[in-house]
């Protein structure tokens, strides 16, 4: 009887302790209209503009625990709006982001950390078209009211890694390779 107890107890406790490991992550929803994803290349010494007008994701954050944390976002590659109408015709073919075979771009976090008081960095995979490679996201993160936070921050990217420009357009003469990529998120805490 006292080993039945004993193991009663035992679960509980293991049960107990993962649900309050658990609770100290917090979800955060994405707000749409109040967030930003845009992108500068250079074209002739000259900035080239785009943004994606449409992205959605999954913001897990523990601040107990930043390793536990985790970021998925999904853009709509189709939301793509830019600086000029003959470079948003030119960035949805098949040399570029090739949309038709491509609808959507996917970065996964592996690696949440806090870097400052209110710094962070997230090291993870980014895939557009159909390829992969490591990205590190620089960002800083506040909470503006309760349940409300504003996340801003920035990478780089090297196009070509990612297979965006092909033929002709791989040269980096014209087109430099390194693209930055600036982000706003507005979030609010799920409840």
């Amino acid at each position: 009887m006292k080993i039945n107890t004993f193991k009663t107890l035992v679960g509980l406790f293991f049960t107990l302790s993962s649900a309050l490991a658990n609770a100290a992550i917090s979800e955060w929803e994405i707000i749409p209209n109040e967030s930003k994803l845009s992108f500068t290349a250079t074209q002739n010494n000259a900035p080239a503009k785009g943004e994606f007008k449409k992205f959605s994701g999954k913001i897990l954050v523990d601040p107990e625990n930043y390793k536990a944390s985790s970021i998925e976002i999904i853009v709509d590659m189709t939301s793509l709006s830019a600086s000029y109408s003959d470079l948003k015709d030119t960035l949805i073919t098949s040399d570029w982001f090739n949309i038709k075979l491509f609808p959507t771009a996917e970065f996964k976090s592996s690696d949440f950390n806090k870097t400052g008081e209110k710094t962070y960095e997230a090291n993870g995979t980014l895939t557009i078209r159909d390829k992969s490679a490591p990205v590190k996201l620089l960002f800083t993160a506040n909470e503006t009211s309760p349940g409300m936070a504003l996340v801003e921050g920035e990478t780089t990217l090297k196009r070509n890694t990612f297979g965006v420009g092909q033929g002709e357009w791989s040269s980096t003469n014209e087109i430099k390779d390194e693209v930055k990529v600036n982000f706003k998120i507005v979030a609010k805490k799920k409840s």
